[in-house]
């Protein structure tokens, strides 16, 4: 990937550090890496993150590219855990479990938060002396470092590179299901993972600011019913410009889309399932029936048995049935020269 990609998200969370630790300064009733995850300071990490997984994969510095995943994937894990409990902690606000359990997913927020800060005081962010907290330039200075080792490739190289990069991922994606190496019978490691996957393409496709561009319609997309207003519309699924960027990897239209439907709709299962399968291990340590949770849950309970056959259902129609991947696939390759 060219530097300057990295250069802009790096810049993207110090400028979120910077605006973070000044309304710490001013408000510090909470930790100030709240504030970090408030300004949606993991967002950065993500781009980051996918930018040295496809560098890892298809670069000529993939032992720098390594060390820069792991750093970046150390943060963006941190924040991601810390998400998870305190969304926990807010979503009992309305689901009204007990105050033990309320005190125990604070507990477990609170845990992740200081993990978050330790993880961006190694990783050379910020510094903290006594209950203070600065900006620290340590982050910015180890990736130059770092970055004189990396040998960049020509625009027209690197788009190669990425064609067969997005060409054997949406395949290996594919492939995983059609195998069921991914098992959608298991919410976390199977239909989670599916997604997680599935979002990448996603992710890399923004990271890429202005690399990767959706392609213009054509009436022989397979997927071209998904090409519609909204999902043209829709925040996510429109992707950076940059007019100074040449040799743009196409996606394709319909499938782009198509693949954004399914996020959202294996998200609106697999988040409330999650949830019930949170609440019922919790439950144990407390003491509450089956029935008490599905009571407090309400309309998000959504136990094993539901949420399976409802994504199974989801993926296979579109995968497996209208092959989603593999159309995606054929589309890059047809660029390769």
């Amino acid at each position: 990937m060219a530097k300057h990609r990295y250069q802009q998200h790096l810049k993207n969370f110090e400028g979120i550090v910077n605006s973070a630790l000044s309304e710490f300064n001013h408000e510090s009733k909470v930790a100030a890496p709240h504030f970090f995850y408030e300004k949606d300071g993991r967002t950065p990490f993500f781009q980051l993150q996918g930018l040295a997984r496809i560098d890892s994969k298809i670069s000529r510095h993939k032992e720098v590219a390594g060390k820069w995943l792991n750093s970046f994937k150390e943060i963006e894990d941190a924040f991601g855990k810390y998400d998870y409990w305190y969304v926990m902690a807010e979503s009992n606000k309305v689901w009204k479990f007990p105050q033990e359990i309320q005190k125990y997913f604070e507990s477990q927020a609170s845990f992740h938060l200081g993990i978050l800060e330790a993880k961006l005081i190694q990783h050379g962010w910020i510094q903290k002396a006594g209950e203070k907290y600065v900006q620290s330039a340590d982050a910015i200075q180890r990736f130059k470092k770092l970055a004189k080792k990396a040998d960049w490739y020509s625009s027209e190289k690197e788009r190669d590179k990425l064609l067969k990069f997005y060409r054997d991922e949406a395949m290996e994606i594919n492939d995983k299901l059609i195998s069921k190496e991914i098992d959608l019978n298991l919410v976390e490691e199977g239909i989670h993972e599916f997604r997680r996957k599935a979002r990448w393409l996603g992710i890399y496709s923004s990271a890429l600011l202005g690399k990767v561009a959706i392609g213009k319609p054509q009436s022989n997309d397979a997927m071209s019913e998904y090409v519609t207003k909204k999902n043209q519309e829709f925040k996510f699924n429109i992707l950076p410009k940059n007019e100074k960027e040449k040799n743009i990897v196409q996606f394709l239209p319909g499938g782009f889309y198509a693949m954004s439907e399914l996020i959202k709709t294996i998200g609106d299962i697999k988040d409330p399932a999650l949830s019930t399968e949170q609440m019922q291990k919790t439950g144990k340590l407390f003491g509450l029936t089956e029935a008490q949770i599905k009571k407090h849950l309400g309309k998000e309970y959504k136990p094993h048995h539901i949420a399976v056959p409802q994504a199974k259902k989801a993926i296979s129609e579109m995968v497996i049935k209208k092959k989603l991947f593999q159309h995606i696939a054929d589309y890059f390759d047809k660029q390769i020269k």
